[in-house]
């Protein structure tokens, strides 16, 4: 028994300073091949091995899958940069491959200084898969149940769903919290032979950022954190939070469509518009024709269009193979109204292993509530209604609040108030306006991480890196050189 004892104490202290492996031998480098067919050639991949479960790193392992971009100047080349793109569920080895085809998502100074080294967290892409039945993801639910007859189809839906996932994953699904993943990059880091790491976080990728700082507080050169999630509130608060700032981002979107040449609602009450297209979703779900060739589902409910609005926000100029931008937001706004809602539905998934799935046992892991029971949904959903009237308290954060009610593994990663003390200053930036990181959640993360500054960008749209403008160019300095702005720095959209 003293043996075991001594070996618990000895992962305890491990992990308590930050410095556990998958094992005593060091890592050898990552050996790089071909990349899955579909691909663009130019990106180079890998998987690499760490352990299941951070309490016991020489247990079970499961594969990171890791992608990289090679700088275009190697004679001035900087090092790595470690990037992850969001999500929860996003994959940045496919960020890359979309990189290497048509470009628009790092700036050409980057792409010469740096190899970009796209990560996809456990359970996402080509690291060891989450899967799910996707037969009862596609079955619709009303996500704000009426009674408590709805509320116990919803949960029914999450327990079942949660099930499947729990069936076809096995021991993973309880371990794709956003602090494993934190340790999974230091391996990487160790992988690719850096004494210390540069990384870019963009929307979830910033909670991983986040908690590497705190986990390895000496082991970083420069960590830009793009639109700030941060994982200090609970679920009741962060819902409103997020909701306050989709509220806000859909009020600015309709002021833009008043004037704006590029919007096809132009002149037009667009919010009275959004308004009655809920109303009658929550009546009857919308009629969506496309979907029979699009592979979405056929008809729009209103907790559908709300979802999936929020998500036509985030990007305000058009990004190719990403975003519509505000005037396909407006497009899809008016076909809607003239009976199809083809572009407010969502895909239907056809396969076990989809990101999406990987992104809610994320979310289930983090992000789920801390209440239960239809009482206490009611007042979160009588609490969203009053104070955001037009996107009735939808999120990304109610999908998960609703999504995991009675899903099967443990609360792992709550919400706590950490404080990151990363030996080299972090720069956290935020859109003053972001639909889906609240800038508060930015004032908070740099309140949280000593010697961090904020850089704001005085307009819309979630994250900032990759745009034309300033503020990607300040992130540029930074990468390159560790040159942070001044604190309170606000730049032009």
């Amino acid at each position: 028994m003293r043996g075991i004892a001594r070996c618990v104490l000895a992962v305890a202290l491990c992990l308590a300073a930050g410095s556990c492996t998958s094992g005593d031998k060091k890592p050898g480098p990552v050996s790089w091949g071909p990349c899955p067919q579909g691909y663009n050639a130019l990106v180079r991949c890998a998987t690499i091995d760490v352990p299941l479960d951070w309490a016991k790193p020489d247990g079970k392992k499961i594969h990171m899958g890791v992608a990289r971009l090679a700088a275009t100047d190697p004679a001035h080349r900087v090092g790595n940069l470690v990037f992850d793109p969001g999500g929860p569920g996003a994959a940045g080895t496919q960020y890359l491959s979309l990189q290497a085809e048509k470009g628009r998502i790092f700036t050409p100074e980057v792409l010469r200084r740096f190899d970009i080294i796209g990560i996809d967290p456990r359970g996402v892409g080509t690291s060891t898969p989450v899967r799910c039945d996707p037969a009862i993801w596609n079955r619709p639910m009303d996500l704000f149940p009426a009674t408590a007859a709805e509320y116990d189809a919803l949960a029914t839906w999450s327990q079942d769903f949660g099930t499947s996932c729990r069936q076809r994953t096995g021991e993973l699904l309880d371990h794709v919290d956003t602090v494993s993943v934190a340790r999974d990059v230091d391996v990487l880091r160790q992988r690719l032979g850096d004494a210390k790491l540069t990384f870019l976080g963009q929307s979830y990728g910033t909670a991983i950022g986040f908690e590497y700082a705190r986990l390895f507080p000496k082991s970083s050169r420069a960590l830009a954190l793009d639109g700030a999630l941060m994982h200090s509130l609970d679920a009741s608060v962060m819902n409103v939070t997020e909701a306050s700032a989709y509220e806000r981002a859909l009020v600015r979107f309709a002021e833009w469509c008043q004037t704006d040449e590029s919007c096809v609602l132009k002149g037009q009450d667009v919010l009275r518009l959004f308004d009655d297209l809920v109303t009658q979703a929550a009546a009857s779900p919308l009629p969506a024709p496309g979907c029979a060739a699009a592979g979405c589902r056929g008809a729009v409910t209103d907790s559908e269009l709300l979802t999936n609005a929020e998500y036509k926000l985030l990007a305000k100029n058009a990004v190719a193979g990403l975003s519509p931008g505000w005037p396909g937001f407006a497009r899809v706004l008016d076909q809607a109204r003239k009976g199809d809602a083809t572009g407010l539905s969502s895909r239907l998934v056809a396969t076990e292993e989809d990101d999406q799935f990987a992104g809610l046992a994320v979310g289930c892991l983090d992000y789920r509530a801390n209440f239960s029971g239809y009482p206490a949904l009611k007042d979160q959903i009588t609490l969203g209604r009053s104070a955001t009237p037009h996107v009735r308290g939808g999120s990304q954060t109610y999908t998960y609040i609703t999504e995991c009610l009675r899903w099967p593994t443990p609360f792992t990663n709550p919400p706590r108030l950490d404080v990151a003390r990363p030996s080299t200053p972090t720069l956290i930036v935020n859109s003053t306006y972001d639909p889906s990181t609240a800038y508060a959640w930015a004032q908070l993360m740099t309140a949280r991480t000593e010697g961090s500054v904020l850089l704001s960008r005085d307009g819309d749209g979630h994250t900032s890196y990759g745009s034309p403008g300033s503020t990607s160019d300040a992130i540029d300095r930074y990468l390159i050189s560790g040159e942070v702005p001044a604190p309170g720095t606000v730049l032009p959209d």
